[in-house]
């Protein structure tokens, strides 16, 4: 498979399906934290985890952005040298180690496990960088090495410590865990960016960096994922406020929900370099390539649309008796919200992808739709909030809303860069 775009349609074929998978260790991994630690142990690790995921969009920012700019047809901009990322990421995380005493007094929590969070976050964004790389370059099985990577690793740790030691785990042996995964997965991605087939040879890697391109870009993304970040947390953050009594069943509904959208952004992170690809093009070329674009956006809203057909299809023989048996009876009420919340989060799949469009293609206005979404979002659950049905009554007509937004506004942004094209 020398030819690239052979090889990108077989990785971005087999990505999904490989990187659905990896949901299966994770859940293994909290599986065996949740039987070997106590409930206030395991509070404070969900409780670090959860700080890791707010920190982590710096990361996602940076291999997006590294994935926009590292698509093998790219000669627009370099690439930084893993060497600035790595120092950006020393100065964060030197930030973070002053503050310490503070996180320490929040967390409840000790310095040495504040410590390997800390050591995490430095490794993410080393990693994101490579990952971008791989991304971009259309190497979708390298990214999924990664992955299988960072959970191999930190599973085969807790594994050795519940069998291999009488201490058996504690919140900092499991963060030590996490901070190995991701350390193996760090290693992985520098040794696969020098050495990798084509992902040291990249047009780009040469030429001058437009650094106030990649500012615009990293801002852009940088919003785009904390948007993300936003609506998937923020229903349970009003729930728990609004329908505390309620918060459980909401919550276990939301890990089944989910599932549409984990699956929706596996195909979405193997689309990035075809849709690179097809941005790339100039004058009738690129009129001719935005075909190419339209068909990517009817295939996918086609592949969520089957996805969510299969979720409802599952409602109707065995997710509903999978809750007792996984969870507990005392959860069997999450039933009822099951299809209403596997839609919100199709229709969340699809404003998800309209955003990376915009984002890839330079849109500024990305961030005003964006930023309208969230204010609507708090909006619309401050005032209709009497029970589960009306939170996600609410998602609902806001991620409608959203997606027509975005879609009209990229239909009238595609033109004008085909026009643009056209003149130059």
């Amino acid at each position: 498979m020398n030819d690239p775009k052979v090889r990108y349609r077989w990785h971005a074929l087999v990505f999904p399906f490989f990187n659905v998978m990896l949901n299966g260790f994770n859940f293994v991994f909290h599986m065996l934290a949740g039987r070997y630690l106590s409930s206030e142990q395991y509070g404070q690790v969900n409780a670090l985890l959860a700080l890791f995921t707010l920190l982590s969009v710096v990361g996602l920012s940076i291999q997006l952005v590294v994935a926009k700019l590292s698509f093998y047809k790219a000669d627009r901009a370099g690439l930084p040298h893993p060497k600035v990322i790595s120092l950006f990421a020393g100065l964060l995380c030197f930030f973070l180690l002053v503050l310490t005493p503070i996180m320490n007094d929040i967390f409840q929590t000790s310095s040495l496990a504040y410590l390997w969070l800390i050591l995490i976050l430095w490794f993410h964004i080393i990693t994101s960088y490579h990952r971008g790389m791989m991304q971009g370059s259309g190497h979708l099985l390298k990214l999924n090495y990664s992955f299988y990577m960072e959970v191999g690793g930190k599973l085969l740790v807790v594994v050795f410590f519940v069998i291999c030691t009488k201490a058996g785990l504690s919140v900092e042996r499991l963060m030590f865990a996490v901070m190995i995964g991701m350390l193996v997965s760090a290693v992985h991605g520098s040794l696969t960016t020098r050495t990798g087939g084509n992902l040291n040879d990249l047009p780009n890697r040469g030429s001058r960096i437009y650094w106030h391109k990649i500012k615009k870009d990293l801002g852009q993304s940088f919003i785009l994922n904390c948007c993300i970040l936003f609506f998937l947390s923020v229903d349970m953050l009003f729930v728990h406020h609004y329908l505390p009594e309620q918060s459980g069943e909401y919550a276990v509904a939301l890990k089944y929900g989910q599932l549409v959208y984990f699956a929706a952004y596996s195909i979405i992170t193997a689309l990035v370099p075809k849709i690179n690809m097809a941005l790339a093009y100039d004058g009738d070329k690129f009129n001719r390539k935005s075909n190419t674009l339209t068909v990517i956006l009817v295939g996918y809203i086609l592949c969520i649309s089957t996805g969510l057909g299969v979720y409802l299809i599952s409602y109707s023989t065995w997710l509903p008796q999978s809750i007792p048996l996984l969870f507990s009876p005392n959860y069997s009420v999450a039933s009822s919200i099951l299809v209403p919340t596997g839609i919100v989060y199709a229709i969340f799949s699809v404003v998800v992808f309209l955003a990376y469009l915009h984002m890839l293609a330079g849109n500024s206005r990305l961030k005003i739709w964006l930023i309208i979404g969230v204010v609507c979002m708090v909006i619309a659950f401050s005032l209709n909030h009497h029970n589960l049905w009306q939170i996600l009554f609410d998602e609902m007509i806001v991620y409608s809303l959203l997606s027509i937004g975005l879609l009209i506004d990229w239909l009238l942004y595609k033109r004008k860069i085909g026009d643009h094209a056209n003149e130059v």
